[in-house]
């Protein structure tokens, strides 16, 4: 795949993903700093998107559980809009620290 090309499928990755929002808030998947980068392969087939959930509190049992349904439903958010612009065959989302796929 050209270097033109991949980097406007970077700007339209960017673009889809500010356009999925973080559920029972105002604001997008990259403004507030759920999605810390994403890697898309150099064939440009696949792409994988990191979320990152170092603010939820570990202290919480009742938090976990609702962080993990949020998360759920932000990786599923994610995978579709990419999905269905028919960018990638394959697009996985995982956690940044642990590296374990949400979807």
């Amino acid at each position: 795949m050209g270097e033109d090309i991949l980097l406007e499928k970077l700007r339209l990755v960017e673009d889809l993903l500010r356009e999925v929002t973080v559920p029972g808030f105002d604001i997008d998947v990259i403004s507030s700093g759920v999605v810390s980068r994403f890697r898309i392969s150099k064939d440009g087939r696949r792409i994988i998107v990191y979320l990152n959930f170092s603010s939820s509190d570990p202290g919480c049992p009742f938090c976990k559980f609702i962080n993990h349904t949020l998360w759920t439903t932000i990786a599923r958010n994610i995978r579709d809009v990419l999905i269905s612009n028919s960018l990638f065959d394959e697009v996985f989302v995982v956690d940044e620290l642990t590296k374990s796929p949400l979807t």
